[in-house]
């Protein structure tokens, strides 16, 4: 056995947000490559978020005179702490005179699982969920409200308790997405509460935005797109979603970004573009990480920790945004504990949720497939609770263990006493910094 060294990392959101331990060997040069961070926002600066918002009434004054209120949240895929913003929201809707009885909260959760009610009151808090009237959105529900469509045909079904709230708001995290540049906004409208037939379309869209990026890309010389160009870029799935929300009439959002534990660093309330491209600056400069040219030359072994977004497996790929920048094709590792143990993801799967508990059922439990490091191309997952019968198609290629000693003690056969390893502690929320960060105005809510 060698001498070892230890880094923790984070681990576990929303099912104990604890730490995990990584032994290497002694020799291995480690570099940890964290993001910029922030402090937490305290309670009075979160108030101060929703005192001042951005490009909006105060929502006591924009709800004031509406009869009903839907409150959009995120699910347990996303980190995002709603039951740390629920209670400042729900304050400004009484405060506006919306009847608690006419206030809902719905989980925009697309085409992923419903919450159960463990998680619901997880999710929101355990007071809120027992005195409002909370609800998953079913994307494959019958009842929907259909808007029409959009000039490019994107059909528009959305939950009937969102469609007939006379005040909407979306409650959300801002982390970097490869379609939409940034979660958050009208992405909890559209895929968050769209039926089956727009969430389809929306996600064969072509042109993304890019993973991190606030602006629309520019189609590559001889590119060809049937999206129009729009300010100097392709309209893209954000456009898409954004078009949607002002079509059902989102009146706000209230988005977040984290620090590196899962806390609010920085708040943004107001209009749902206005205040999301705030956030997203802000996130820009939270989330930026530095990653030395020479580490890039010389990298042996990524290890990209898939904390916050290690609930659901699916979301582990976003980790992975750090390797194309390394120039040796190093290991890869990609730490997700995957502790939700469920990788329904409804709409490519065209299941609803019962009918995919059920198949899952009768096909049983696969055993684990042997765990062998072969080439420098081969992904390595550490996940406690990924399915092995659904890790295959989802990593074809992939190597899933169940211990971290597994990996390390097969890499230390294969790579240098003195290899080099690259650790992103956050790796699904951090972003290639930038040379040149915008600083966040005042004015333009309230980050740590």
């Amino acid at each position: 056995m060698y001498n070892t060294q230890t880094v923790t990392v984070p681990a576990r959101a929303w099912f104990g947000d604890d730490e995990r331990r990584l032994t290497f060997p002694a020799g291995w040069k480690l570099h940890i490559c964290a993001s910029q961070g922030a402090h937490p926002l305290d309670s009075a600066q979160i108030a101060a978020a929703f005192e001042n918002p951005i490009g909006t009434p105060r929502i006591r004054d924009a709800a004031k005179g509406r009869a009903s209120a839907a409150i959009v949240v995120d699910d347990l895929g996303r980190p995002t702490p709603a039951a740390d913003m629920l209670p400042y929201v729900l304050e400004e809707l009484a405060a506006a005179g919306v009847p608690r009885s006419e206030t809902a909260i719905v989980v925009g959760c697309g085409s992923h699982r419903p919450l159960t009610e463990e998680e619901m009151a997880l999710k929101v808090g355990a007071e809120v969920a027992a005195a409002y009237t909370t609800a998953s959105h079913d994307f494959m529900a019958g009842d929907l409200v259909g808007y029409g469509s959009l000039d490019d045909g994107t059909p528009i079904y959305i939950n009937r308790i969102v469609a007939e709230a006379e005040f909407k708001i979306c409650v959300g995290g801002i982390y970097p997405h490869s379609a939409v540049g940034f979660g958050g906004g009208a992405k909890l409208i559209l895929p968050g509460v769209s039926g089956f037939a727009t969430i389809h379309h929306f996600h064969r869209f072509s042109a993304r935005r890019g993973h991190g990026n606030i602006e629309r890309q520019k189609p590559e010389q001889g590119e060809a797109s049937d999206a129009p160009l729009l300010d100097g870029g392709m309209r893209d799935h954000r456009d898409v979603s954004e078009d949607v929300a002002r079509r059902i009439g989102l009146d706000m959002i209230v988005n977040c970004v984290l620090t590196d534990r899962r806390q609010i660093a920085g708040l943004f309330v107001g209009d749902f573009v206005e205040a999301h491209r705030a956030g997203a600056r802000c996130a820009q400069r939270v989330y930026a990480t530095h990653i030395p040219n020479r580490l890039r030359q010389e990298a042996d072994l990524l290890v990209c920790n898939a904390y916050p977004l290690d609930a659901d497996p699916i979301q582990g790929d976003k980790a992975l945004w750090a390797a194309p920048y390394f120039e040796r094709e190093p290991y890869r590792i990609i730490l997700n504990a995957a502790s939700d143990g469920y990788s329904y993801h409804g709409g490519g799967l065209q299941l609803p949720w019962s009918r995919y508990l059920k198949q899952r059922a009768e096909n049983g439990a696969a055993p684990d497939p042997e765990a062998v490091v072969d080439g420098r191309g081969s992904l390595l997952v550490l996940s406690e609770k990924f399915l092995a019968a659904e890790f295959a198609p989802r990593h074809n290629g992939g190597v899933l263990f169940r211990s971290w000693e597994a990996i390390i003690d097969q890499l230390a056969a294969k790579l240098p006493a003195d290899a080099t390893v690259a650790v992103f502690p956050n790796a699904s929320i951090q972003l290639l910094a930038r040379e040149e960060t915008v600083a966040v105005p005042e004015t333009a809510g309230v980050s740590g």
